[in-house]
């Protein structure tokens, strides 16, 4: 079964949006391999606060009930280790990324897994390091 880690970009896709949202169609298909037991979702932690603060800010109305429907889906959440945050640190200064961003991908090598993100920019400066996915580029069909 395969393993992924989803960064923010991809969890709100879950709740926000319609079909003409940019990848919307390919976050549904990952949360229904997830649900159907096709595929295993992880993430850290910091997805939860990532998530909350946008849609605080964008959707406040709503904000409650879009992550209650999150938090219900039980997102793996997995806790950084001294040589996650140690490999964050790293990233950081060669590629000069956040370490909200370099947590995710730190996860899924830790793992094994692949982290699937809709930020098209951290996808291509991290390209070399493995282990990501841009999820535009996903392509569930071809798994089964």
């Amino acid at each position: 079964m395969r393993q992924y880690i989803v960064d923010a970009s991809v969890i709100l896709k879950w709740v926000l949006g319609d079909e003409r949202e940019k990848d919307q169609r390919e976050a549904l298909k990952l949360l229904q391999n997830w649900v159907n037991g096709q595929a295993t979702v992880s993430a850290p932690p910091l997805w939860q606060y990532e998530v909350g603060s946008f849609l605080g800010r964008e959707v406040p109305e709503e904000a409650e009930t879009k992550m209650k429907l999150l938090l219900n889906l039980h997102i793996r959440n997995v806790e950084l280790s001294d040589t996650m945050y140690r490999q964050c640190f790293a990233w950081m200064r060669d590629f000069k990324i956040t370490f909200y961003d370099a947590s995710y991908l730190a996860v899924a090598h830790e793992i094994g897994a692949d982290l699937v993100t809709a930020d098209a920019k951290f996808a291509a400066k991290m390209d070399e390091k493995g282990h990501i996915c841009l999820l535009k580029d996903l392509n569930l069909d071809a798994e089964r």
